[in-house]
């Protein structure tokens, strides 16, 4: 619909200007006219009547001139308008989009904190569920608890909870909070 009414107000502005140019070009026959020279056979008996009737000609074209000058002045206030409200349905578009596109950039910037008081802290949550792991996994190094480690249910048991932290990542990062 948008393309409609660029079209429209494509003819419509060009058809003003043909009619700008009609007008110009007439108010130039009348300034010819008004500076016509009179010769001086013509002015010895009717000068008076030959005047009056310029004069009558050249008022009513400016009369013509006015009423176009009119007509053209109310189809530029109405394209104005067409103009103005289809500019006016665009930018609240444009609005709704800029909204949208602004809660979704926030929504992924805070995808990825926790707030801890007031401070919103970046996280990586397998990160830290890997560095759980490795915790344990020390702990148990340290405590020399090699058949844990060496155990197939501790590696499971690894791949378990990585598992689960990429899919709660995963949630977390589709859900949405309206």
């Amino acid at each position: 619909m948008s393309d409609e009414i660029k079209n429209d107000t494509h003819g419509r502005i060009e058809s003003f200007d043909q009619s700008v140019r009609s007008l110009e070009r007439r108010l130039r026959a009348v300034e010819r006219r008004l500076s016509i020279e009179v010769p001086p056979e013509d002015s010895e008996g009717d000068s008076f009547d030959n005047t009056e009737k310029l004069l009558q000609q050249t008022s009513t074209e400016l009369t013509a001139l006015v009423n176009e000058f009119a007509n053209i002045k109310a189809d530029i206030d109405n394209v104005k308008e067409v103009l103005q409200e289809s500019l006016r349905a665009d930018m609240d578009k444009l609005s709704d989009t800029i909204m949208q596109l602004d809660s979704r950039l926030e929504r992924v910037e805070n995808q990825n904190k926790i707030t801890i008081g007031s401070i919103k802290v970046p996280v990586e949550l397998s990160g830290v569920v890997g560095a759980g792991v490795l915790l344990v996994t020390g702990t148990l190094i340290f405590a020399d608890r090699w058949d844990i480690i060496r155990s197939p249910y501790f590696s499971f048991g690894i791949a378990g909870v990585l598992a689960a932290a990429v899919l709660a990542k995963f949630y977390l990062a589709n859900k949405t909070t309206d």
